[in-house]
């Protein structure tokens, strides 16, 4: 899990009705990776609160939950203001419902660490 000098990496999941898949996929990306972000992206099914209770003692899981639905563009974009506001530098975007394996994360943001401009 180490970073490049000056670069700050998370993992962003948005997530709209992914229901018990959502806790499971962050799991898995908790296991990969630290910090991972979700965007709660208006979901009407409790998906957020299964990851609420889920994650509640992980304080390098952070959940930010939108009002309506906007769209995965607007959720990736939410959570991209919102990181850069943090002083994160580079972001890994990775679907809640477990369709990228967690165990390329590692892979991925070593790619990322090792070319930060590109």
């Amino acid at each position: 899990m180490a970073e490049a000098p000056g670069a700050r990496q998370l993992v962003l999941i948005p997530s709209y009705n992914t229901g018990p898949l959502l806790p499971e996929t962050v799991r898995a990306a908790r296991a990969a990776w630290a910090p991972v972000w979700v965007v709660i992206d208006g979901s009407t099914d409790g998906s957020d609160a299964l990851l609420r209770a889920a994650v509640q003692d992980d304080p390098e899981c952070r959940l930010i939950r939108l009002p309506a639905n906007g769209g995965k563009g607007a959720a990736v974009l939410a959570g991209l203001q919102e990181a850069a506001a943090a002083g994160f530098t580079h972001a890994l975007v990775m679907d809640a419902d477990g369709q990228h394996p967690a165990a390329a994360i590692g892979h991925f943001m070593a790619a990322s660490a090792a070319a930060p401009r590109r």
